[in-house]
This record gives C-alpha cells, sequence and structure tokens, in this order.
C-alpha cells in the first residue's frame, strides 16, 4: 500500500522513506515565512504563525465535482480519537474533543478532492493534517498512526525536526493549544482513500513549542 501525507498550508517540501513497511511520500506544508523542516527548525525563531488565512470564498464553495457519501463511521471516529489522545496523553497534554462543526469542514474538504485526490490543503483557519492511502480500507486511524510515527523526528529541546525529516503533522496532534478535531475520508476516483484532520485552535505558531 501507498500512502502520501501533508501537513499546514503554503509551499510544500517532499521527502520520500520508509514508514513501517510502507513507501511514503511526506509532504509538510508551512507558509512562506515560516522555517520549513528542511532547515531542521520545525517551529523556532520568530514570524507568523504556521497557518493559512481564510480563503475569500466559503464553506459554500466546497463543492465536489460528484456526489459522495460519508465513509466516516462511528466507531472509526472512537478509534481515531483513542489513538490522537494517548498520544497527547503520552506528552502530558489534555485530550481533543471531537467537533461536528470542524469535522464538517474536513468532510467538504476531502469531498473536493476527490476528483484528483491530491494533497493540496484547504487554506482555511483551522490546523490541518492530510493524508492518502491506496488501500481501499485506509482509514483515519491509518492516518493518525502514520502523523504520530514522526514523534522520534522532534527534538523538543531545540524545537525541531531532526536531520531535515518531518515532523510538523506530530507537533499538531500533540499541540496543547488544540483543543476540538474532526476529521473525515473520502473515497477518491482514482480508489485511494483521502483523509483530513482539522485542528482548533491551530498549531504550530513559529517560536512556541507543542508542549
Amino acid at each position: 500500500m501507498r500512502v502520501d501525507v501533508g501537513a499546514g498550508a503554503g509551499m510544500a517540501v517532499m521527502r520520500r522513506g520508509r514508514v513501517a513497511g510502507v513507501t511514503a511520500a511526506v509532504v509538510a506544508m508551512v507558509t512562506a515565512q515560516a522555517l520549513a523542516p528542511g532547515a531542521a527548525r520545525a517551529a523556532t525563531g520568530s514570524g507568523p504563525k504556521v497557518e493559512t488565512t481564510v480563503a475569500a470564498t466559503g464553506l459554500e464553495s466546497l463543492t465536489p465535482a460528484t456526489p459522495v457519501t460519508p465513509v466516516t463511521r462511528k466507531p472509526e471516529v472512537n478509534r481515531f480519537l483513542t489513538m490522537v489522545n494517548k498520544a497527547r496523553a503520552d506528552v502530558g497534554v489534555p485530550p481533543l474533543v471531537w467537533d461536528d462543526a470542524v469535522a464538517a469542514h474536513a468532510r467538504s474538504w476531502a469531498r473536493v478532492r476527490v476528483a484528483d485526490c491530491r494533497i493540496v490543503h484547504s487554506n482555511s483557519r483551522y490546523g490541518e493534517n492530510l493524508a492518502k492511502g491506496s488501500d481501499p480500507d485506509y482509514s483515519m486511524s491509518d492516518a493518525a498512526r502514520l502523523w504520530i510515527d514522526e514523534k522520534p523526528d522532534y527534538d523538543r529541546p531545540s524545537n525541531s525536526c531532526e536531520n531535515d525529516r518531518e515532523c510538523l503533522h506530530y507537533t499538531q496532534v500533540v499541540w496543547r493549544g488544540s483543543t476540538r478535531v474532526g476529521a473525515a475520508k473520502a473515497r477518491c476516483a482514482n480508489g485511494w482513500t483521502y483523509v483530513a484532520a482539522n485542528f482548533d485552535p491551530p498549531g504550530n505558531w513559529v517560536g512556541r513549542r507543542p508542549y
């Protein structure tokens, strides 16, 4: 199975590697002013937070090319929350709560991307992690696991991603200031499964530690 993931919004920095035996193309999205993981400084220094501004068009413009039936079910939501909140508990951060409004944005964006299945961000006011997998059974918890597996690549003393590796998906998952989350998935036209997760308030502020 192949997977792609992305976090934040802005210009892309890509690397390829092996993640738990799965070929992965990892895409970190950061603003042009922010420090990219390639600089090995994910959230240090001064400048604006790693977040996009609200687009001129609202959610009413986020319509799919064809109608898509949501494939997210409550047990999958519970598994996703359990995985995310365990990662947060491991570093002493309070759990996230599921929010239907945040999930509605994730669902709308996943539907928009079913035509091309590209890892492109929604440019909303939320923090955002994205992933897609070629397995028809690829789940939200599979995506969360991929983001959380970046934990070894985050060095808290220096508040940086180590050795030019990607860690911004992980830091968003465990960002202390984020309190709400919503996620969704959709089947793309090419058969891949697309996962979007949004966090409110967003994390990855430059110059701040996630926890």
